[in-house]
């Protein structure tokens, strides 16, 4: 399933013969943020494990006047534990992007993020988007394979088959509303692999297994308007493929009065299944799910709010209540579940006060949980705790760290570190 990386070299030279090409200035941008984890598991009773992982990531562009390039990826490794995880690098983005074209068009090629309305994934493709009347009326489409598993750098063998394709056109007719439809098709064909079956008398055989192909198909169209006091969402997907809507979400924020605003929010969704996929043969339910709210401006930094939802599944229900508040330095919340779901009482409380002209934050972090899997399951209790601290010693470094700790009845006392480092540099070259 995998091509050779040379099409990826390709990609490389041109990038390099593109930017030659660009006569302004160029501002290179770098990002590279490192971070560990470790923990000790208990694997079993009286027997435990450490583990030890690593990230590196870096996020690098560089910028001319309308020539750009962009590229994310992360590396891992595992450095301690009983089963060792094998190191990756996944590459996210890696990709040129010409914009301006005779001051409507911007066009992108190479592995990038795709996010038009209901088509939203990975390519390696491109994508290009035209402004009209005055910017208030763009078209984007694109088209590409999807990416190689693991994100590796290198692309697959057979786009034809695995692929997403799709266009999006969004309106702006006022100041204050906004309209957009889009459409998605992505093709999904798992590679062919051998295993043992039985034949007729019940002998093992090596048999090829062909999975069967799979594809989604999706039309959409979503409004959002925000006028005066009033604010409304509103987004209709339909599968193509089932024939069937497949989601339907609205919702709407009134501003009553200057302090107090109220909130709604219903959904209607279908499980999200590819067409002719395995997942086919299992029965499912849609889920509908509403939620009421009010949100209070105490004064500038304070803010108080409730919350009551309940998602059906069909024949049952489950009801939340969620109470909260939050300030500059720290924010509160209680919550309630009931009903399908389980029953849940939970507090948590998150709190972060700035020292030293904003160098050093202090964090805490606090939660308690009381709760039921079901009506028959013993209750049981969860606590929770972090502590941690935000270094910026100057604005282009950040250094965190943070240990976290969870008593349950599954793990008795769990201490896990969190530590991560972050650089940024920006500069504005000449080089070419």
């Amino acid at each position: 399933m995998k091509r050779s990386i040379q099409s990826s070299i390709l990609i490389i030279l041109a990038m390099f013969i593109f930017l030659f090409c660009d006569a302004s200035a160029q501002f290179f941008q770098l990002r590279l943020v490192s971070s560990a984890s470790a923990w000790q598991q208990q694997d079993t009773i009286g027997q435990s494990s450490s583990h030890l992982f690593g990230y590196q990531t870096a996020q690098l562009s560089l910028s001319g006047e309308h020539l750009s390039f962009h590229s994310y990826l992360q590396g891992f490794n595992d450095f301690a534990g009983p089963v060792k995880n094998e190191s990756v690098v996944r590459f996210y983005n890696f990709y040129l992007k010409y914009t301006n074209l005779y001051e409507i068009v911007d066009v992108s090629l190479g592995r990038q993020a795709i996010f038009a309305g209901v088509g939203n994934g990975t390519i390696d493709g491109g994508a290009a988007s035209v402004r009209l009347l005055d910017s208030r009326l763009k078209v984007l489409g694109y088209y590409g394979a999807l990416p190689s598993p693991g994100e590796k750098f290198e692309l697959i063998n057979d786009p034809k088959d695995n692929n997403m394709f799709g266009a999006q056109v969004i309106g702006v007719p006022t100041d204050f509303a906004r309209i957009s439809l889009s459409y998605m098709q992505k093709n999904i064909k798992p590679e062919t692999y051998w295993a043992l079956r039985k034949d007729s008398l019940f002998n093992p055989i090596i048999t090829e297994i062909t999975p069967s192909a799979a594809a989604e198909q999706y039309m959409s169209g979503d409004v959002s308007v925000d006028y005066n006091i009033l604010s409304v969402y509103a987004r209709s997907d339909y599968d193509v493929n089932q024939e069937k809507l497949a989601r339907i979400q609205l919702f709407t924020r009134v501003k009553v009065i200057e302090p107090l605003s109220l909130t709604g929010e219903y959904i209607h969704r279908e499980p999200r299944l590819s067409y002719n996929s395995i997942f086919w043969v299992f029965a499912f339910n849609t889920i509908s799910e509403y939620e009421l709210g009010a949100e209070y401006a105490v004064c500038k930094d304070w803010q108080v709010f409730g919350k009551f939802g309940s998602v059906s599944y069909g024949d049952d229900n489950s009801n939340r209540i969620t109470l909260g508040g939050s300030m500059k330095y720290a924010s509160a919340s209680f919550s309630w579940n009931t009903g399908y779901g389980g029953e849940l009482a939970a507090f948590s409380l998150n709190a972060g006060y700035p020292l030293f002209d904003n160098k050093l934050t202090p964090t805490l972090i606090a939660g308690y949980a009381h709760y039921k899997l079901s009506s028959n399951a013993p209750i049981t209790d969860a606590l929770s705790g972090a502590v941690g601290a935000v270094y910026r010693p100057i604005p282009a470094l950040s250094l965190d760290a943070q240990v976290q700790w969870i008593q349950n009845k599954i793990y008795s006392n769990d201490v896990r570190l969190f530590l991560r480092g972050s650089y940024y540099l920006g500069e504005r070259l000449n080089i070419f």
